[in-house]
């Protein structure tokens, strides 16, 4: 790793000699005492110094016309946390959790992630005798990992040099809405502890929806803590405080480090400040923050401190383009200026901030500098400024940045610069004037409906009116380069990529890239968990690439994040049931934006008609008879008491634990939850919310027993409120899981009877309560949807939509011959939908043949996992047919069963039902029944799907060839896989006895 500018940049000896000459002499008298003013999202632009015209900041312009305001100035990154890591270390995010890097806001139980041996600025001031404080946000965690909340939150900043903590632990939009005080819970009542997940949840503050979100508590306990916390009265609170404080250290030298909430999300200003800007809540919060600046200034002044006090104004990162910031736009008001880009991206209006010094007598009044520089340099600026040299394990990225500060030097003093977004892939490095990015787009923020809270791509581009060559129309072009180059001297405002203009730049600066990159194996090991003794272990895999001890950052290696993995799994929803796949469907529009974002295929296949088999396809990649699960529980049964999930079975979640994947399970699970080893925690599953069976409180308590893990959370719960409880439980396991790789099966029981839409959703259709349901539905992963981007990881993110079998007599199988319980299309073939936005390609439609067995191998190939090999498996690695890098099927052959009776066999376009009776039938499917396709059938049918899609035209009698080839296969099917009256050579053994009766 390059040590940037290790040696001196040469100055004019005179001006050398005096400079040190005023520190020194000033230290000889009294070290001056330093005041950080670290502002949380305001933009380049925020600011009226900075050009903002529909705001007012006197304050904040009084401090830059008495001091110096610095044009190229940075965070270290993008986002909130990484760029606190940064700031008290002056080391780069990329750096920490031992080279596995920081790259997101920690989540909510994330421990301490500063080792407490590290040297921060709060210690190179305490080592020369200051008080030191922090006062406001802090966000670097708190305890060991996973912080339980339970005092004392230690470690914490008192650990990492500060004598006082006072403010906000996380954020001010997330949970726990409480202030911490030192190690403890401000209005801490030892009867009454705070408790993370507990029930029922403290209040969550409200405002309205102009003030952009404020996520749901995620907190019991703690009642009169959560009464004191007050978002409106937050700023005077900490201002005065600091003020306090101030008043008490003024004989002393001192260190405050004063971290505002303001401006981040909600937008909560005093009521005094409402109303007084030109561009609403926005710009309100902004003159809050700028009385808040006055205060702290006024208070050096009263205590006969301005002369010996070295103030310094910043941000932590760039504006967002939230609610209020789009409100800010369209009043017209730029937050970034002419910056491309908002927070979390990489381009300049994420990380390039304003930066404003005042130190009378010291700093020039009124001047300019357009030194670059980044926040990570006060750590070897503060060190310079006491008199003491870094620790050698600090020098590699931290410059001291004095100089720039009491005088002009002429050369530049950086002149590399490494500047992280959310996503690792983006991350980017500056070099002089140019600009590389490793990657297209931003690598931040990427919503673009009005609805989103997290704009940030080629949408708020668009939106904030500004202009790039790699975008039209609010998307990336699909030629434009693969990463980026920009010649900030020339083009500040980063209007031209001009990546294929100096292939020669390009090229030095994606080496130098390389070179900060973290490499491989640098970092440490993660304890495997261990598998249940019952399940073997897949074969051949590798050993756990991250470990660390906090959660940020976990699930990277040399840069590269491991994707996320959400199923949304839908019960009984037929083909035609949504507006993407048929017009005449349920005005489904969270769901037609899926599509539309991704890839829709119209030949996805389910190995099952009924829910048990098809859910256990799903998790093991294999077909229900070889899994041991072809045939529906029915609960409370006596004949199905040992009938449940072979633990021998290994299943997604499971092949993912040791790649550090963490696996929620919500909903519907039907796979046994009575029998031994058959529990979702025992199939690989680390949490579970849900209901064993159908919802059918008729059969029995527990198909209206809600469970979490092993034990009740609640009996008799409303079919009503559970798809509102299963989607609030994956946003809070989103909010806190953001930045470890996770996995999450989100297992509705929507459509399947009772059809019980929550109250908001009745009459929201045009189908009934059917429709009103799907209309649940599309709103649950609506929402799944906005956490995914709320958290900053939906490029990052694989969402896939299907459905477990055909629809049943209320739904519609869009124009496909029958439904559930048949094996004809209308029952296997379901919606299937995938969504990456950084890997797929959006607005595509497939006909090439997938299955949701595929899903086990895609999984376990994008999180660098080895499938086992010591069984076979039935699903393939879609993932070039989903990039468009194949369009041929994996699939050569299909076997459609119903129950463990072999009904048909398709290769390619050609289907083949087969000859069946009805004591050959499952019992759901003995009676004659239109929607049930063939219940007896004396000859082989033949269909040609491709042009007969609805199997109304059988064409055995013109392709006899067809007929006996397919007959053939079917045979070698029944010798591997099994029927009625044959046991296959790889069919698990199925532990119910007679399994086509009831």
């Amino acid at each position: 790793m390059p040590l940037m500018n290790s040696s001196p940049i040469p100055l004019c000896a005179a001006a050398l000699v005096l400079l040190i000459a005023s520190v020194t002499s000033v230290a000889a008298e009294r070290p001056p005492n330093v005041v950080l003013i670290f502002v949380d999202d305001l933009g380049y632009g925020d600011l009226s110094c900075y050009g903002a015209t529909k705001l007012s900041t006197p304050n904040i312009d009084q401090l830059a016309s008495e001091g110096r305001r610095f044009t190229d100035a940075h965070s270290a990154s993008a986002v909130c946390t990484p760029s606190r890591y940064g700031l008290l270390t002056g080391q780069y995010p990329l750096r920490a959790m031992g080279g596995q890097g920081v790259w997101g806001p920690l989540p909510t139980t994330s421990g301490l992630i500063i080792d407490t041996n590290t040297q921060t600025i709060g210690k190179v001031f305490k080592d020369k005798g200051y008080a030191t404080a922090c006062l406001g946000k802090w966000h670097l965690g708190f305890k060991e990992e996973p912080n339980d909340w339970q005092v004392p939150l230690r470690p914490g900043p008192q650990d990492v040099g500060f004598d006082h903590y006072f403010g906000v632990p996380l954020v001010n939009s997330g949970s726990p809405y409480v202030y911490v005080n030192d190690d403890s819970i401000f209005g801490y009542d030892p009867n009454d502890p705070l408790v993370y997940g507990g029930k029922p949840v403290s209040p969550t503050p409200t405002f309205p929806a102009e003030a952009s979100i404020k996520s749901p508590n995620r907190f019991s306990g703690a009642l009169k803590a959560h009464e004191i916390y007050d978002d409106e009265k937050t700023g005077t609170l900490l201002t005065e405080r600091a003020v306090k404080w101030i008043s008490e250290k003024k004989d002393d030298p001192f260190f405050l480090y004063f971290a505002t909430p303001n401006i981040h999300h909600p937008f909560t200003p005093a009521p005094r400040f409402k109303g007084t800007s030109q561009c609403g809540l926005y710009g309100d919060f902004v003159h809050e923050l700028d009385w808040m600046v006055g205060e702290i200034v006024n208070s050096l002044e009263d205590n006969g401190l301005t002369d010996n006090t070295l103030v310094l104004f910043t941000s932590d990162n760039g504006a967002m383009l939230n609610r209020a910031g789009r409100d800010a736009i369209q009043a017209g008001h730029q937050p970034n200026g002419e910056l491309l880009g908002f927070k979390f991206g990489v381009w300049e209006g994420g990380h390039r901030v304003p930066l404003i010094a005042k130190w009378p007598g010291k700093i020039k009044p009124g001047t300019q500098s357009d030194q670059l520089i980044s926040q990570v340099d006060l750590f070897a600026t503060f060190s310079a400024l006491t008199e003491q040299e870094m620790p050698s394990s600090e020098q590699k990225d931290s410059i001291n940045m004095l100089p720039a500060l009491l005088d002009e030097p002429s050369e530049p003093l950086r002149t590399e610069l490494v500047l992280a977004p959310r996503q690792p892939r983006n991350l980017a490095v500056r070099k002089g004037k140019w600009l590389y990015i490793g990657a297209r787009g931003s690598g931040g923020f990427n919503g673009s409906k009005p609805q989103h809270h997290a704009w940030g791509g080629p949408a708020a581009v668009q939106f904030s009116g500004h202009k790039n060559s790699d975008i039209e129309n609010g998307r990336l072009k699909k030629d434009a380069p693969p990463a980026q180059l920009y010649d900030l001297e020339k083009d500040r405002s980063q209007t031209t990529n001009v990546y294929r203009e100096h292939p020669e730049v390009v090229e030095e600066m994606k080496t130098l890239l390389e070179s900060y990159r973290p490499k491989k194996g640098s970092q440490g090991t993660r304890q495997k968990k261990p598998s249940p003794k019952k399940k073997p272990q897949a074969a051949k895999q590798p050993p756990s690439p991250t470990a660390s001890v906090s959660p940020a950052g976990r699930g990277t290696t040399a840069g590269t994040t491991k994707p996320n993995f959400v199923v949304i799994f839908a019960d009984d929803l037929g083909y035609g049931d949504i507006s993407c796949y048929d017009s005449s469907g349920v005005k489904t529009p969270h769901l037609d934006a899926l599509a539309e974002e991704g890839f829709r295929s119209t030949d996805f296949f389910v190995p099952a008609n009924v829910c048990s088999p098809s859910r256990a396809a799903l998790l093991t990649g294999r077909y229900p008879m070889r899994c041991g699960m072809p045939v529906a529980r029915n609960e409370n049964v006596a004949k199905y008491q040992d009938y449940g999930f072979a633990p021998e079975e290994l299943t997604i979640p499971e092949l993912l634990h040791p790649a550090g994947y963490r696996s929620l399970m919500v909903g519907k699970w039907h796979l046994g939850m009575e029998v031994e080893g058959s529990h979702p925690l025992d199939a690989g599953f680390d949490e579970y919310l849900g209901i064993p069976s159908n919802y059918e409180p008729r059969r029995g308590k527990n198909h209206n027993t809600l469970y979490r893990g092993k034990a009740v959370e609640q009996e008799n719960v409303p079919c009503e409120v559970l798809t509102k409880r299963y989607t609030d439980e994956v946003i809070e396991f989103i909010d806190r899981q953001q930045d470890d790789p996770f996995f999450i099966y989100v297992s509705h029981h929507i459509v399947h009877n009772p059809l019980r839409p929550s109250k908001d959703f009745v009459g929201t259709s045009e189908k009934g309560k059917y429709g009103d349901f799907i209309k649940e539905l599309d709103h649950s992963t609506g929402r799944i949807m906005q956490a995914i981007r709320d958290a900053g990881i939906d490029e990052n993110t694989l969402v896939v939509f299907t459905s477990d079998n055909g629809p049943t007599r209320n739904g519609s199988a869009g124009g496909l011959n029958g439904g559930k319980y048949c094996t004809m299309e209308g029952g296997h073939r379901v919606p299937g939908i995938f969504r990456w936005p950084s890997k797929i390609a959006p607005n595509q439609v497939s006909d090439v043949t997938l299955t949701s067995m595929d899903l086990l191998p895609l999984f376990c190939g994008l999180a660098g996992v080895q499938p086992p090999d010591d069984r076979k498996l039935d699903g393939k690695n879609i993932l070039p047919i989903l990039i468009g890098k194949d369009n041929q099927s994996p699939h050569p052959f299909l076997c459609y069963y119903n129950g463990t009776n072999l009904q048909a066999v398709r290769e390619g376009n050609w289907k083949l039902h087969l000859p069946r009776t009805t004591d050959d039938q499952p019992f759901w499917s003995k009676k004659p029944d239109k929607t049930k396709g063939f219940v007896t059938l004396k000859k082989p049918q033949l269909f040609n799907l491709d042009r007969d899609v609805n199997e109304k035209q059988n064409v055995a009698d013109r392709h006899p060839e067809i007929v006996a080839r397919l007959q053939s296969q079917a045979e070698r099917i029944r010798n591997e896989l099994g029927d009625v009256h044959t046991t296959g050579t790889d069919q698990r053994n199925i532990n119910l006895v007679a399994p086509q009766e009831r």
